[in-house]
């Protein structure tokens, strides 16, 4: 089950929360301005490795943003095996921060590991083109994912 553990370090949540710079008002009875987002933009297609307690493998995220909130799909498929995991992701970005939670249910392992779950959080830092992350988590069939490490490019 080595390959389940380390499926279960594809999943990660980004929890990251932004604090929105505000405008005060004056006392001419002008208007506070909007909030402004220190959110990076990271919608789009990211591929690379993953490594945890249970070994390496390939992980691929397709992001959609709206201002902080990220929500989006992981595909994971462990190093030298046809096994994959198919889930969902969910979290925030902050600056040049972002903090996510994938998730793969019931289902979304290929047999014979379908009745495996996993979730995974994940904090990490983006640059214009990578995203650099630490992770841990735990694994239905696997217990706890540990020492996790992910790097991605955007596609």
């Amino acid at each position: 089950m080595k390959w389940c553990e380390r499926l279960r370090g594809g999943l990660a949540v980004l929890l990251l929360v932004a604090a929105p710079a505000c405008g005060g008002g004056s006392s001419s009875g002008s208007s506070p301005s909007a909030p402004t987002s220190t959110a990076t933009s990271i919608a789009g297609t990211w591929k690379g490795t993953a490594s945890d307690s249970s070994g390496p493998g390939d992980i691929t995220l397709t992001i959609t943003q709206n201002d902080v909130n990220v929500s989006g799909t992981a595909e994971f498929k462990l190093t030298g095996t046809s096994v994959t995991g198919r889930g969902t992701l969910s979290g925030t970005v902050s600056g040049a921060n972002v903090h996510l939670t994938i998730t793969i249910p019931a289902g979304g392992f290929d047999a014979p590991y379908a009745a495996c779950t996993a979730t995974v959080t994940t904090d990490g830092q983006i640059s214009s083109a990578s995203i650099t992350a630490t992770y841990s988590g735990t694994n239905s069939c696997g217990g706890p994912i540990t020492s996790g490490t992910m790097t991605l490019s955007k596609s």
